[in-house]
């Protein structure tokens, strides 16, 4: 498998497990996902709010778009529409990523943040943000599973999205 097949298979994995995550949460009801529980964010929607957030932080970073003012601001009480950006932000990323060729995939990127500053390949900044998701998706089936839902968590392992090909 080519790199850059490699990257838009991980890309549209991450749309993929995103999407299943929303929907499952969307059955749910909002007043679940304000619900606190213990761990890195303090309930399913701060913890939505920071995939959004992070994910396009680095898809503006990874595409060579300006982060120098990015918006990192929590909102209060808007998850409905957190969930919907994270559907419509996951499906732009999956085609930027994908676009890129082998080359600009290895090309090297600079970054220089006050809380990280390193030069690595393209494909790694890419491979980081999804690894970012999938860890926060996680969190997110355990504060569910911590506030006492436990029906229908779905399956969002990136073998079981290969196996529905």
């Amino acid at each position: 498998m080519s790199l850059q097949k490699l990257i838009a298979n991980y890309a549209a994995y991450n749309e993929w497990a995103n999407n299943k995550i929303v929907k499952w949460l969307q059955q749910l009801g909002t007043d679940t996902l304000y619900c606190q529980g213990a761990s890195s964010f303090s309930s399913i929607d701060y913890t939505l709010q920071h995939i959004l957030r992070t994910q396009r932080f680095w898809q503006a970073f990874v595409c060579g778009r300006d982060t120098a003012n990015f918006n990192w601001a929590v909102r209060e009480r808007e998850v409905d529409l957190v969930m919907n950006e994270i559907l419509s932000q996951s499906l732009e990323m999956k085609a930027d990523f994908g676009a890129f060729t082998e080359v600009q995939l290895v090309e090297e990127l600079t970054l220089n943040m006050p809380w990280a500053a390193n030069k690595l390949s393209r494909y790694e900044y890419i491979i980081h943000v999804v690894n970012h998701s999938t860890y926060h998706r996680g969190q997110i089936v355990t504060l569910a599973r911590s506030i006492g839902v436990t029906d229908n968590i779905p399956e969002t392992d990136y073998n079981f999205f290969n196996c529905g090909k």
